[in-house]
């Protein structure tokens, strides 16, 4: 006697539909992601994708990047993928003259930079907190000695 579960599997075989797909045979590699803001010589990095940030997030973004008076250029947003810490430090000393780095948020990956880098709080936090603007600000004005 044909169960249920086997009956519907014959009737999806018969009519060229797979129930179950086969696993691939190849080595997945496990990729991560960052994401980072490129403008003139000003790199930010976050924790999530900048599309992801509403717009007033965007906003605060950009005029921090345009506080710095260094951001001539061309507007760059990507998420990056990599497979090791030694791909991603690649990736990141790719960029040219990059004079100043901002990672905002807490990133799980260390990176070094060939430039002045500055840590911030995240975004989310920013909007939040007054105090921590005027933190950041103070720090951008230090290592940029503006």
């Amino acid at each position: 006697m044909l169960t249920p579960e086997i009956k519907t599997n014959l009737i999806l075989k018969e009519i060229g539909i797979q129930r179950y797909s086969l696993r691939s045979q190849g080595k997945i590699i496990s990729q991560k992601t960052y994401h980072y803001f490129l403008k003139g010589k000003i790199l930010a990095i976050f924790d999530k994708p900048f599309e992801n940030f509403v717009r007033e997030q965007q906003d605060l973004i950009k005029a921090v990047l345009t506080s710095t008076k260094l951001d001539q250029g061309e507007e760059i947003f990507e998420n990056a993928f990599f497979d090791s810490q030694e791909s991603l430090q690649q990736k990141i000393s790719s960029f040219n003259d990059i004079k100043l780095a901002i990672v905002f948020g807490k990133i799980s990956y260390n990176l070094s930079f060939d430039c002045e880098v500055i840590y911030s709080p995240s975004v989310n936090q920013l909007m939040l907190q007054k105090n921590l603007k005027a933190n950041l600000w103070k720090d951008i004005k230090k290592k940029l000695d503006l």
